[in-house]
């Protein structure tokens, strides 16, 4: 399965992009960017997870701006189904209302 992903750079970065494409034989396409004359887009067919991943290193140390990652770019949030503990002071001792028991024997002073 090959997924397209595209890269967005500058001119003066471009060379760096394409010496990566060319040792790691991944296909690539180039197209200026309308924007501005001195953007390009990378388009590159990624068809392993280790050259994803590679590429993906690579992208985040040369500070390529990476698009067209479908559903693998999307995170994923936890969903913590715990509520937050509230505060409620006692005289010299402080209680913990809907919290852990361990958390509140250790805030008891």
């Amino acid at each position: 399965m090959a997924e397209k992903i595209t890269l967005l750079t500058k001119r003066k970065s471009i060379q760096l992009a394409f010496d990566y494409c060319m040792d790691h034989k991944i296909p690539f396409a180039v197209s200026p960017r309308g924007i501005s004359p001195d953007e390009f887009e990378i388009d590159l067919t990624i068809s392993e997870i280790k050259q994803a991943v590679a590429l993906g290193m690579f992208a985040k140390d040369a500070k390529f701006e990476v698009f067209g990652l479908g559903e693998m770019a999307k995170l994923k949030t936890p969903t913590n189904g715990s509520k937050k503990a509230e505060v409620k002071l006692n005289g010299n001792a402080v209680d913990l209302v809907n919290a852990e028991p361990s958390a509140n024997a250790l805030l008891n002073f």
